[in-house]
């Protein structure tokens, strides 16, 4: 497993005329690109300039952690930040004033200093092309699973695979963000519809479930394929959320472990519901009460206690609907078994720390 956590460091607020130097993102003979804490979700990018009165002079672009984040995994160029900064201001520093504590003073600046163009960033430079290691320079709860691969791949086989991955990392997720003290009430209903609207007449909508479930991911959040080496073996980069990331590892070990018993209960519970006729039944025009739902919630518990997940937690959102946490288990266990098959096929393993990659070969 190669998932590295990092923590995002407490910010303060800034005197509004000065901001504190973080760290070197490029560096040629001297700082190129720079970034500096404004504070309070304020962040200022720096990419050096020469202009009379500045000896190391730099114009800033102040977005915010969001925009930073989009930018660090190359959702964006740093142009675009230049362009449409979150807070919409812009400013002057020279890094030779760079003082003890590590402040350094700002000047605003002018319309005619930040549309220059002689100053913006070309189009097409992302964080790759960072020279100094960005762990380094801000730290994020973000986090890489490397998985290794053999064998053909296909730009299809990619994309399938990184939706299984989307699948289960979505599901985590949106479990994680309905517990969290931190989510909005309007989020929470976002993710209780999620789980709940997709009851159709014609059954549970298991592929619009997951559907909604990215849809309620924000920007910050998402799910990103990163490096991409295709020769055999070579290996894939995903990255998100750490904590999330090892879940979907977890649930695959979880599955791998107890696959005998919790293929047994799959079957039993789908059988049942195929007897009951009750597979393509709207949760809505389901007896809740009866002696049918109350067995049904008892395989539930079960089922979600062999595959490691939280029954209490699917059965809140849900509104305590048990058939309606039925046909989510179950679409859950295929998510999961769609996802082990690449690793049964034998063109994907995680890595165990071994792997050393060499980009340039």
């Amino acid at each position: 497993m190669s998932i590295r956590p990092r923590e995002l460091p407490p910010t303060k607020r800034w005197k509004a005329g000065t901001a504190k130097y973080v760290g070197t993102l490029v560096y040629l003979d001297e700082p190129q690109v720079v970034f500096l804490d404004h504070g309070d979700d304020a962040k200022i990018i720096g990419v050096a300039i020469e202009r009379e009165g500045l000896t190391l002079g730099f114009l800033g672009a102040e977005i915010d952690f969001k925009q930073w984040e989009r930018y660090r995994r190359q959702f964006v160029d740093l142009r675009y930040l230049f362009l449409l900064p979150r807070w919409r201001k812009w400013y002057l520093f020279d890094l030779a004033q760079l003082k003890a504590d590590k402040t350094v003073p700002l000047t605003r600046a002018k319309e005619d200093v930040y549309r220059n163009q002689e100053y913006l960033p070309s189009h097409g430079f992302f964080a790759r092309e960072h020279t100094e290691p960005m762990d380094e320079i801000i730290k994020t709860s973000f986090g890489t699973q490397k998985y290794l691969i053999d064998g053909n791949w296909d730009p299809a086989d990619l994309s399938l695979f990184f939706g299984r991955i989307n699948d289960l990392y979505s599901f985590f997720l949106g479990i994680r963000k309905f517990l969290s003290r931190h989510t909005t009430t309007d989020q929470k209903q976002g993710l209780i519809r999620a789980f709940t609207d997709n009851s159709l007449h014609s059954g549970f909508n298991y592929v619009n479930f997951f559907g909604d479930l990215k849809g309620l991911v924000g920007f910050d959040e998402r799910l990103a394929m990163g490096s991409i080496v295709k020769r055999s073996p070579g290996f894939v980069d995903v990255e998100g959320k750490a904590d999330t990331l090892a879940e979907i590892t977890t649930a695959f070990a979880v599955f791998t472990n107890s696959f005998e018993v919790l293929k047994a209960q799959y079957n039993h519970l789908h059988s049942y519901l195929h007897k009951m006729k009750l597979l393509k039944r709207a949760s809505d025009r389901f007896d809740n009460t009866g002696a049918v739902a109350k067995y049904i919630d008892e395989k539930n518990k079960e089922f979600a206690k062999s595959l490691g997940l939280d029954h209490a937690a699917i059965d809140k959102l849900t509104g305590s609907n048990s058939l309606l946490v039925a046909k989510i288990l179950l679409s859950y266990y295929r998510r999961l078994e769609r996802y082990q098959l690449f690793f049964a096929e034998g063109r994907v393993k995680l890595d165990d720390g071994s792997f050393a990659d060499n980009p340039k070969s």
